[in-house]
């Protein structure tokens, strides 16, 4: 069964079969749910209520020339399902309302109309007010924290969670491709001749390298293993006007470093030209746990800073080139550093 808005008879039959409607249930409507890159995604207007189908198909939504793998919607549940009971977790993100395997489809609640934070890479939208947000951001930190002290992992992931497909996937965009020299990636004027400084370096290819094994669960860290959403950045967070907060999209969550998700966190609030006295503010909200080690966090958020401006994964940056080369060395000192 495929998720697109051209199938809607067979989309109406399948979900009345699923009981995740009823046949009292009118289907006025289907349309996109979202700009998202890895999924098809639709939103289904009934007669009284609506409801989002999200499916993975065995490529990048976006991008159909990237293989991916299918059963990244499965680990998505299974994240749902490992924080439904927490609800300081679960209030901030869309409750699931159904799971079919065989289709790779997952049924969610519909949080209605609402906007992601990726206008915070460009701070004429919010005025030039980097304090705009903060109670969001706070919220948001809030939030990972109490996912890393997410507890009784065994009994809620009683299969764990390796996600190790999708691992393998975002490791080529993350520590391999933006450093690998005849990458064919078409970069902006200016990011070319750093680009081909950072393909030349061999000790910041070795530090991926071995940052890139810890990310695959082959290098040891020092903090415990805990579940990551995987990807939390701007565009996996959601607000709306009436119930506020929201975190989606956790396809890529992991059990391993907390310290990957807190470096993402990091380097995206960099890119969205935060300065380091309210970064440091704003890191304040997330409580450590044991072993933690913020040298391994600037050293994850020096590599995502590297990836996004020099990977496949480009952002919609309004900064200048010179802000991006001068970021691009800070991240590689980062990087070299931990």
């Amino acid at each position: 069964m495929d998720l697109l808005a051209d199938n809607r008879d067979a989309i109406s039959e399948h979900l009345l079969s699923l009981g995740w409607i009823s046949a009292a249930e009118k289907i006025e409507n289907m349309t996109s749910a979202g700009e998202g890159n890895m999924n098809r995604t639709l939103r289904v207007t009934l007669d009284s209520r609506s409801i989002v189908l999200k499916q993975s198909v065995p490529y990048v939504a976006r991008y159909p020339d990237i293989a991916a793998p299918v059963e990244r919607i499965a680990m998505e549940a299974e994240f749902y399902r490992a924080v439904a009971d927490q609800s300081e977790l679960s209030r901030y993100m869309p409750a699931v309302l159904g799971f079919d395997p065989g289709n790779h489809l997952l049924c969610l609640e519909d949080l209605g109309p609402s906007s992601d934070f990726m206008d915070l890479y460009d701070p004429d939208e919010r005025g030039g007010d980097t304090t705009a947000h903060n109670d969001d951001l706070t919220s948001l930190v809030s939030w990972l924290s109490e996912l890393h002290v997410l507890p009784n992992l065994d009994r809620r992931l009683p299969r764990g969670l390796d996600n190790h497909a999708m691992r393998e996937l975002n490791h080529a965009h993350i520590f391999e491709i933006p450093l690998t020299a005849g990458n064919g990636l078409t970069l902006e004027t200016g990011l070319d001749s750093i680009a081909e400084q950072f393909t030349n370096d061999e000790a910041l290819r070795e530090r991926a390298t071995a940052l890139g094994q810890m990310y695959l669960g082959r290098k040891p860290h020092d903090s415990p293993k805990v579940l990551l959403h995987g990807d939390f950045y701007p565009g996996s967070w959601l607000k709306h006007p009436s119930s506020g907060i929201k975190v989606i999209d956790p396809e890529f969550a992991f059990l391993g470093p907390p310290e990957f998700d807190v470096g993402v966190l990091l380097a995206h609030l960099t890119m969205c030209r935060y300065e380091q006295p309210e970064l440091a503010r704003l890191l304040d909200n997330y409580i450590p746990p044991p072993g933690f080690s913020h040298t391994l966090v600037d050293a994850f958020a020096g590599i995502e800073v590297i990836r996004r401006l020099l990977g496949v994964a480009q952002l919609p940056l309004s900064a200048t080139v010179e802000s991006k080369i001068t970021w691009l060395h800070s991240a590689r000192s980062m990087v070299l550093g931990g």
